[in-house]
């Protein structure tokens, strides 16, 4: 018969072992949702990166027939460039925000979930 200190001793180490490789798993867990989350940002900014680049070369296209002359016709095109650069900008404050909150978001709501779902199990027993 094994010794029960020693039986405890091994139960207490298997426990902090499954506790930590369970706290390995949700960081792990976490830090994909995130990539992917950046992986999924990278290639939406790279596709309407390309959709206004050639809203602009069609808009240029349009003044240049406007104005014939290709000269003015890009120089009114680098303008409304300008323009919205400027809102851009102006609106920069609200796009980080946005952006931070996502990212909090994914990084919680896994505990948000677990949380709930805690709580469900609780009130009803």
């Amino acid at each position: 018969m094994k010794n029960p200190i020693s039986s405890l001793k091994e139960k207490i180490t298997q426990y902090i072992q499954l506790r930590f490789e369970l706290a390995r798993l949700e960081v792990i867990e976490r830090l994909v949702n995130v990539m992917g989350y950046f992986a999924f940002m990278i290639i939406a900014i790279f596709l309407v990166f390309l959709i206004i680049f050639f809203v602009f070369l069609a808009l240029a296209e349009l003044f240049n027939q406007w104005f014939n002359s290709y000269a003015l016709g890009y120089f009114c095109t680098a303008i409304v460039i300008l323009i919205c650069s400027v809102f851009v900008f102006m609106a920069s404050k609200s796009i980080i925000r946005f952006f931070a909150g996502k990212l909090a978001w994914l990084l919680t709501k896994q505990k948000d979930e677990k949380r709930m779902r805690d709580d469900a199990d609780g009130s009803n027993a």
